[in-house]
């Protein structure tokens, strides 16, 4: 799937996303990000003079003790990034594409913790794969995806 969007805040976000529930995901995002090696200061804009910021694939595990940034890459500003994840068993392996050649980002995630069977409450959705594009400040960043393919093997 290949997504193209110009995030200008920490807040918005548009990836891949291996989804339970609001409380149980997998999702590599391209997203925008303070300068390396400097910590989130809030609402910042990459139009804010001074602001800096760069664009940015993160790959997020979210599960009931928290979200946790897992990997951070940074990429050109503008340009169309095809992502990608492989599950085998209970690995999950994110990916993008950059120059022709697959790459992985981040170490193998566990998906099995995306169950009815994981976690200390009751849970009946099941796993579920997708896309989305997120803007909870201003409701009005937007994001053009093509190619979404889901390839299901049996063993």
């Amino acid at each position: 799937m290949t997504v193209e969007a110009r995030p200008v805040t920490f807040t918005q976000a548009a990836g891949l996303v291996l989804w339970y529930n609001p409380e149980a995901y997998l999702s590599l995002d391209l997203t925008w990000a303070e300068p390396e090696g400097e910590p989130q200061r809030g609402q910042q804009w990459r139009d804010t003079p001074g602001a800096g910021g760069r664009t940015v694939l993160g790959l997020v595990e979210r599960d009931e003790e928290g979200t946790r940034q897992v990997a951070v890459v940074e990429v050109p500003v503008g340009t169309p990034v095809t992502l990608g994840v492989t599950v085998e068993g209970a690995d999950a392996r994110f990916w993008y594409v950059r120059d022709g050649v697959r790459t992985a980002i981040g170490a193998a995630l566990d998906f099995s913790r995306l169950s009815d069977d994981h976690g200390s409450r009751l849970r009946f959705t099941g796993a579920m794969a997708g896309i989305h594009a997120r803007d909870p400040v201003d409701a009005a960043f937007t994001a053009d995806f093509t190619g979404f393919r889901l390839t299901c093997a049996s063993d």
